[in-house]
């Protein structure tokens, strides 16, 4: 059996899991605030704030850029629902574009009309276009959100994302590249208005230890969970690393052709490693037959969803590829031999 998605709790994740319980405050210790510094400083940006998810780093971005009731934020259809879902929770309208069928990233020329603000996907650790998203914001002057939740690393023209919009949102899942073990989630900026205003958002609108002068929410990072993002960020690279020799043995084994393509401008970090075949479903099935897990991201565009439907977008390039994509495993943990049996198992389908 090669399971589609695997990780271990290391000896040194449990010994600082460990320290900071027996050490630090359970809420906002120590560890929180290093963690903090230590993205900041990874991502190039002057701030980063922990929260309790990637979704959770959206929907407060959104109302520290005065997003609000009545406004208008576009984003992909081709991504994980909290890309819209946070847009809906300040009170918007979602406006979902198409993608581009080479990369499954956002394609803005197919969304020529105004917004409030923008949030470009970088679906699978690969930059989206973000030139386009430049050109966009500055003609309709609008915020940047990057949801860089999968891109972890992941680089576009020698910045990482994350540092190249008002705010990049970041999720800590236990699939993501780097993991805090659970939920979390983190935004970038330098901005230090928006900052300090997420900063009171995550703690209930706190603004000193007695006084509460916005409508906040609970959405802190535990300081369990930072204490083991920290150790996960000092082998992000090497994780990353790990996925790109993967994709190259896949690409080696099949041949480059079956692959998503890549932006020139970018270095992607591989979060998914997806093909794309008109036999998708017979090369899922026979995978499957064969005890090796696979995954399709995301089998429903966001704009097919029940919750979104009803807007009425026609989204031609999402349906087609969503029929024709799969995800295959791409772990850190896959050993070479599991990656030559996976690529065996694929050209028997096809």
């Amino acid at each position: 059996m090669i399971p589609f998605f695997d990780i271990k709790f290391t000896k040194e994740m449990e010994e600082v899991a460990l320290q900071a319980l027996y050490n630090e405050n359970f809420i906002m210790g120590e560890s929180v605030f290093k963690f903090e510094e230590e993205f900041a400083r990874y991502i190039g940006t002057k701030y980063a704030v922990s929260v309790s998810s990637g979704n959770s780093a959206l929907h407060l971005s959104l109302l520290a850029l005065g997003i609000k009731n009545g406004s208008k934020v576009l984003t992909s259809t081709n991504s994980f629902i909290a890309s819209a879902n946070c847009i809906l929770m300040v009170g918007a309208r979602p406006e979902l574009c198409d993608i581009n069928l080479e990369d499954g990233n956002i394609d803005l020329s197919k969304c020529e009309y105004g917004v409030d603000a923008v949030i470009p996907v970088h679906i699978y650790g690969n930059p989206c276009d973000y030139e386009s998203v430049i050109e966009y914001s500055q003609r309709y002057n609008i915020p940047i959100i990057e949801d860089a939740c999968q891109a972890h690393g992941a680089i576009y023209d020698d910045k990482k994302a994350g540092s190249l919009g008002d705010v990049g949102c970041f999720s800590f899942y236990s699939t993501k590249n780097m993991t805090v073990a659970g939920d979390g989630g983190m935004v970038t900026t330098n901005n230090e208005d928006v900052a300090n205003t997420i900063r009171s958002l995550r703690d209930n609108g706190r603004k000193s230890k007695v006084e509460h002068d916005k409508l906040g929410f609970t959405m802190r990072l535990n300081t369990v969970s930072a204490a083991i993002g920290r150790v996960q960020l000092k082998h992000l690279d090497e994780f990353n690393k790990r996925r790109k020799e993967i994709l190259r043995i896949y690409q080696q084994k099949l041949g480059k052709e079956l692959f998503l393509g890549e932006n020139p401008k970018g270095k992607a970090v591989y979060h998914q490693i997806v093909i794309k075949h008109k036999n998708r479903d017979k090369i899922m099935k026979h995978l499957s037959d064969n005890k090796i897990g696979t995954a399709i991201h995301y089998p429903i565009p966001i704009h097919k969803q029940p919750l979104y439907s009803k807007y009425g977008f026609v989204l031609p390039n999402a349906e087609k590829f969503v029929k024709e994509i799969l995800s295959l495993p791409s772990y850190p943990l896959l050993k070479d031999e599991e990656v030559a049996l996976i690529s065996e198992k694929i050209m028997e389908a096809i």
